[in-house]
């Protein structure tokens, strides 16, 4: 080998004298000859391979045969797809599986991983293809490998064992799929020479194992489980991925990064990862997730739990302490895992390394992917482009970041091939640093030292930009314990607006060291102390308000009643553990509880007796969702099939009210949004219940309509509204009793008390003679008494009515009877209760309401019936009505509607401040589900509502409600002056 093709490329060479050392170990070789005749393109490759990998070099003198097939210069020039890697590998694989010779499968699956990767190395050392393209071919070649070891294995079990199967909803059988999901560098397609591959396994549903398939009905509890039988799987799967034998070994395989590490489960169902993430999944474990994809078994299990996970990896929304988490994990990092010394040399680990550049694009992944889903991806240089597209990241540092993690991944590649050893630092030897730039291609150190440091100082300030700029989490300002320092806590409490400060003190004292009949780990205690920073963080302040001041961010109306509730809710969970960590972990969810135990006595009564509701719902992304009537009667339709249909009916519409009432506490629905969504509830239960009972009667089709009159007709439910509703049956109806029945059952559905309650109380007493008349009635009938015996308040009451559920052509024919008897403009005779001073006698009407319904003394304090109360309010708007033969149900609308034709001097004034009201009215409702009409006498409660509401303090609420009543009836009496 002396030709001048070999002596040129020892020359060029970054190690000459290493170069002839392995020329000389081939001289006595039968490659010699071949070698002789190399072309000037192989003998560079070859002396680029012998100049960065002894390893290799060592290889190919063991495995000279290989020379042809893996060291062919017109092959190296290309990358060998994965399709072509697997057709390969089954080509041998299926005849073996076939022949059931699994000992030859995996020594030639060995001898296959070695040869792609003398091959690989040949390329990257010969700078026939950049850092990108080898780490996606050596991530192929594992995925292949890895598969091949699973169809192995799962032949060799199955074969011993049985098939698993689970039973499906339909309690038929189902054959129960596996699968090996990657993270990490492999995860990613971004492997090393010596990586670890990092997996994780799933299986798709417990059951048991059968030899034969079983059929419907077969007992459960025969053979091994399919737990057992998968974690036996996997054990014999990292067995043999990880065994030493002569033909070499596969990969080193790390299961740490599974839910719970080293003490968790080494294999998972579906259920239990959704089970484990939702409830104790972290931010280490958000970032690992980007970077999950299926490498082996199952496909479409591995898309699954793609997509179960989708939520938690990519979030809508974190809390604010996420950045500071990231940073700190990164800290840990520099001063725990990586060694004295090391912390410029580590490329990886160290400062400005390949870690920061891929804290970035996971740190902006889980900012921002959960709303922009093009930002979603397992690699890191793709994602940096995105960032870019998206102005999250200038485009010239997500150029300095691509080239310094193209350049820090050589390096890396060089350093691990040198010995075939996984390490990232850079070696300190000044001999061995002059011979890693010459195979970076620097002609001398001080060039690649210059290079390195200057990536590394462009990564650094990129990731200082985004985590380091963040301030360090503020120490809490009261003390860490409280034996020894109750006078300050007490102090503090009654500065944070606490009445009873001794119970608040014993309250807090457990929430933070357990109520003494349990042990509380350090790790729950040191949660504890984080979570009461968040409490006290949202308690009134101690300096004072302005009498006149709207609060400028929301607080805790009443601290010592939400920490007994908290206290509940606790108890309740039972495990005080997980429900801290969830809480940690999801900051908004603890948040959400105590706003929850603040704002509405009766939706914290119900979180309390069922704790895992509220989780469900904001953990799900339900909180997020508007649903219409239609949406929901279609849920609650999944429930035809419960044989208790009353408790069906209230389990379902607490789980509603809650999702409502949560979404209002929250602001993410507005009042006008919240009042629309309580009205769709109850319209969807009205249906359901009428669909209900006509089963049960065993009617085809609906015989009769519902019509809803008052708030429910203008879909302006508020929390604990009554329904008012009339039956309305056809004129051609012939069994009328069997309709009364019929009406019976649609209400006993709704109203009746079970120990969950009801679900709405319902009020029929409007119709035709109230509760003295025929609760169902027909169309001529209703005519008839409207025309010739109804009061005018009765003709009033129709100005609101809409036909909810049954036979929705009779409730238009009842609408247009409704629309004429209430058109006052064209009075069309007979019409009893008509009389040319119609006006004066509802506003006589009014008078008496307001004399005879408001608490004596307390007329201030009638939001609703007193003067300027919402009642006035309506009974302008049903006049209005009334005097232009208007058809709206909907007061709001209603009013926009006169103040647009110019029939209501000063609407916009007036509707501002009736909106005004009526949100208080809606937040006391809230707050007890009664029907509230009357502010608290009692100055405590009464400023809890005032801060309910948004005030700072009494005065100032009760200078605004003042102020809404002067204007609603200031517009009244303009409406019914004489």
């Amino acid at each position: 080998m002396q030709s001048p093709i070999w002596k040129q490329a020892v020359k060029a060479a970054a190690d000459p004298v290493r170069v002839k050392h392995y020329l000389g170990q081939f001289a006595n070789t039968p490659l010699a000859a071949e070698m002789a005749k190399a072309s000037a393109a192989q003998a560079r490759v070859l002396a680029a391979l012998f100049s960065g990998s002894p390893a290799m070099s060592d290889l190919l003198l063991k495995r000279p045969e290989w020379f042809a097939i893996s060291l062919n210069a017109e092959l190296l020039a290309h990358p060998r797809q994965e399709q072509g890697l697997r057709r390969e590998v089954n080509a041998w694989l299926q005849p073996a599986l076939a022949g059931r010779d699994y000992s030859v499968a995996f020594a030639r699956l060995r001898q296959f991983k070695q040869r792609e990767m003398l091959r690989i190395a040949a390329r990257d050392l010969a700078r026939l293809g950049d850092s990108t393209e080898m780490t996606r071919e050596i991530s192929n070649v594992a995925d292949v490998c890895l598969n091949a070891v699973l169809q192995v294995c799962l032949q060799q079990l199955t074969g011993r064992f049985g098939q698993p199967y689970h039973s499906d909803a339909n309690e038929r059988w189902q054959p129960t799929r596996f699968s090996v999901l990657g993270l990490g560098k492999l995860g990613g397609q971004e492997l090393n020479y010596s990586s670890d591959v990092d997996v994780i396994f799933v299986y798709s549903d417990e059951g048991h194992l059968f030899k034969v398939k079983p059929r419907k009905g077969a007992p459960r509890d025969r053979g091994l489980s399919n737990h057992q039988f998968f974690k036996r799987l996997a054990e014999a799967f990292i067995t043999e991925v990880a065994a030493q034998s002569p033909d070499g070994t596969l990969y080193r395989i790390d299961l740490r990064l599974r839910p719970e590490g080293d003490t968790g489960p080494l294999v998972r169902s579906l259920g239990s990862y959704e089970n484990y993430y939702a409830q104790w999944g972290q931010t280490w474990e958000r970032m690992m997730l980007i970077k999950a994809r299926a490498v082996a078994g199952d496909a479409a299990l591995a898309a699954e739990f793609m997509e179960l996970v989708q939520p938690f990896r990519y979030p809508r929304s974190l809390g604010e302490s996420v950045l500071r988490e990231i940073a700190a994990m990164k800290a840990r990092i520099e001063t725990e895992v990586v060694k004295a010394g090391e912390l410029d040399r580590n490329v990886k680990l160290g400062r400005g390394g390949i870690r920061e550049i891929e804290f970035v694009a996971q740190t902006s992944q889980l900012l921002h992917a959960g709303r922009i889903p093009f930002l979603q991806g397992a690699q890191t240089l793709p994602t940096l482009q995105n960032l870019v597209r998206y102005k999250l990241l200038a485009a010239e540092e997500a150029t300095a970041l691509t080239a310094a993690y193209r350049f820090l991944r050589d390096v890396e590649h060089r350093v691990q091939m040198e010995h075939n050893l996984q390490t990232h630092t850079i070696p300190a030897a000044p001999a061995e640093r002059e011979r890693l730039a010459a195979l970076m291609g620097f002609k001398h150190r001080t060039g690649f030292d210059q290079a390195l440091q200057e990536h590394t100082r462009h990564v650094r300030h990129v990731y200082d930009q985004l985590l380091r700029a963040e301030a360090p989490e503020t120490r809490p300002d009261f003390p860490r314990q409280f034996q020894g320092a109750e006078a300050e806590w007490n102090t503090i409490l009654a500065a944070r607006g606490f009445k009873d400060v001794a119970k608040s003190l014993r309250l807090l004292n457990q929430f933070t060291n357990g109520p003494g009949y349990v042990h509380v780990s350090p790790r729950t205690i040191e949660l504890s102390w984080q979570l009461l920073a968040r409490l006290l963080a949202l308690c009134p302040t101690p300096a004072g308000a302005s009498p006149t001041a709207t609060l400028k961010a929301p607080i805790l109306s009443d601290p010592d009643r939400v920490l007994a509730r908290l206290d509940s809710f606790i108890t309740a969970y039972g495990s005080r553990a997980m429900l801290f960590e969830t809480w940690t972990h999801n900051p908004a969810l603890f948040e959400l509880l105590l706003w929850l135990f603040d704002r509405s006595e009766f939706l914290a009564e119900s979180a309390i007796r069922t704790p895992d509701l509220v989780d469900e719902l904001m953990l799900s992304g339900r909180l997020r969702r508007t649903k219409t009537a239609t949406q929901t009667l279609d849920d609650l339709r999944h429930g035809r099939g419960d044989e208790d249909q009353r408790r069906w009916l209230r389990r379902y519409h607490q789980a509603e009210f809650m999702r409502i009432g949560l979404r209002d506490i929250l602001g993410l629905a507005d009042f006008e949004q919240n009042v629309a969504e309580l009205t769709a509830l109850a319209d969807a239960c009205l249906q359901y219940a009428l669909e209900t009972a006509r089963r049960q009667h065993k009617l085809k089709t609906a015989p009769l309509v519902i019509i809803a009159l008052g708030k429910l007709a203008g879909r302006e439910l508020s929390y604990g509204s009554d329904l008012d509703i009339v039956f309305v049956a056809d004129a051609k109806a012939k069994d009328l009793p069997r309709l009364q029945t019929l009406a019976a059952a649609v209400m006993d559905l709704l109203a009746s008390h079970t120990e969950l309650g009801v679900a709405y109380a319902t009020d029929a007493r409007l119709r035709p003679d109230g509760e003295k008349g025929m609760l169902v009635n027909t169309l001529p009938a209703y005519e008839d008494y409207y025309r010739q015996r109804a009061q005018l308040w009765e003709i009033q009451s129709l100005t609101r009515t809409r036909p909810v559920a049954g036979d929705l052509n009779l409730g238009d024919r009842f609408q247009k009877l409704a629309a004429t008897l209430t058109n006052f403009q064209q009075p069309h005779l007979p019409l009893a209760a008509y009389t040319a001073d119609w006006k004066k006698k509802i506003c006589h009407m009014r008078g008496r309401i307001e004399q005879e319904r408001t608490p004596a003394g307390q007329d201030a304090l009638a939001i609703k019936t007193g003067a300027g109360g919402l009642m006035d309010a309506e009974f302008i708007a049903q006049a209005l009505c009334l005097a232009h033969g208007w058809q709206e149900a909907n007061t709001l609308r209603a009013l926009e509607r006169a103040g647009d034709v110019g029939a209501l001097p000063n609407a916009k004034k007036l509707i501002a401040n009736y909106r005004d009201l009526r949100r208080i009215e809606a937040i006391l409702r809230r707050w007890s589900f009664e029907g509230e009409t009357v502010l608290p006498d009692d100055p405590a409660p009464f400023y809890r509502v005032a801060v309910r509401c948004g005030f700072a303090t009494s005065e100032a609420f009760r200078a605004a409600v003042t102020g809404y009543r002067r204007a609603i009836r200031e517009a009244y009496v303009k409406v019914f002056a004489p």
